[in-house]
Formats: C-alpha cells, structure tokens, sequence
C-alpha cells in the first residue's frame, strides 16, 4: 500500500515534535494536504496585517513599531533562520530573542507554551526595507520549517522500515512523496 503526502513551505503550524512516530509524521503531513487551502488563507491574511501596520506606521510617524504577530512558533528555526540571515541573536530565555539589524531592534518574545512569537521593533527608519526584510524572514523561516519537517520525517519513515517509492518538487515548491507502507 502507498501513501502520498505533500509537504507544503506553508506548513509552519505542522513540523514534527521531538517524539513524533513515522505514523503519527505521516499523519500530520496528511493533514497538511486538505488544509493547504486554510494555510494559504493564513499567509494572505498575515500580509494583510503587515500591510494595515505599514500603514499604521506611515501615519503616527513613529520609529517603533506596536508588538507584531508572526509566524515563528519555533525558538530554534527562529534563531537559525535570523543567523542565517547574518543577524546576530541574544537567547535571553526560550520564550525571549533579541537581534538587531543596523539601527533597528527586533525584540521576539511570547507567552510559556509554544504559541507564536510577537516582534516588537523600535529604531525603525526605513519602513520599505524594514517590511522587506520582514517579508525574506517569512520565506526563509517557512523553508526552514519545511526542511525540518522532510528531514525529521524522512529519519522516520526509514527508521520504520517504510521506503519512500517516489518524491517529486512541485512549482510552488512543495514535496510531493509517495511512501510504500
């Protein structure tokens, strides 16, 4: 019996836990196929919101900016994802990471338990390049994400004795695998 499942760069909600079985990876990565539709929405809304505070930020004139939410959820992909951006980051706590990018502060932090981090940004003199860099973060943590989950997966599915009969690189740079269970 084959299964095919689609990693999406989108799905930054579903990577795979410490303890995560092939199964229950196959599971999640399944999961990830019907809601594509729901991911994209998400991202399309995220925009949205990082266009109403470009907005915001262009009429109050003001250098920082109000806490921002984001799509981080993971601490360690976060801090990758900033390092290989050349940014050097301070760790203040799992929950706590600060960085800054010239004259500007990048200060992430969220509530105990795993939900996204907000960004509080101050020093910010340049809005465009500040939403671009923004916007790079974003595509580099979201393929961060999705490297992670394909690896942690794929160290699964051999480690059950599964094989992998197909996988293929969509357009939108999905992976398309097809397991032989």
């Amino acid at each position: 019996m084959s299964v095919s499942l689609v990693l999406l760069p989108l799905a930054i909600a579903l990577g795979a836990g410490a303890g995560t079985t092939a199964i229950s990876s196959a599971a999640v990565a399944a999961a990830a196929v019907g809601s594509k539709t729901a991911l994209a929405v998400a991202a399309e809304a995220h925009l949205r919101h990082l266009r109403h505070l470009r907005e915001l930020y262009e009429k109050s004139q003001s250098d920082t900016l109000p806490p921002l939410e984001t799509i981080f959820t993971d601490a360690v992909l976060l801090e990758k994802t900033l390092q290989e951006h050349g940014l050097r980051v301070a760790i203040l706590s799992d929950d706590h990471l600060s960085c800054q990018i010239g004259a500007v502060s990048l200060d992430y932090s969220r509530q105990s338990g795993g939900g996204p981090f907000k960004v509080t940004v101050s020093g910010l003199q340049n809005i465009d390049d500040f939403f671009t860099e923004m916007e790079c973060f974003e595509r580099e943590y979201r393929q961060n994400v999705q490297s992670y989950t394909y690896d942690r997966l794929m160290k699964n599915i051999h480690a059950s004795n599964m094989k992998v009969a197909d996988e293929t690189l969509l357009e939108d740079n999905s992976i398309l695998l097809t397991i032989d269970v």
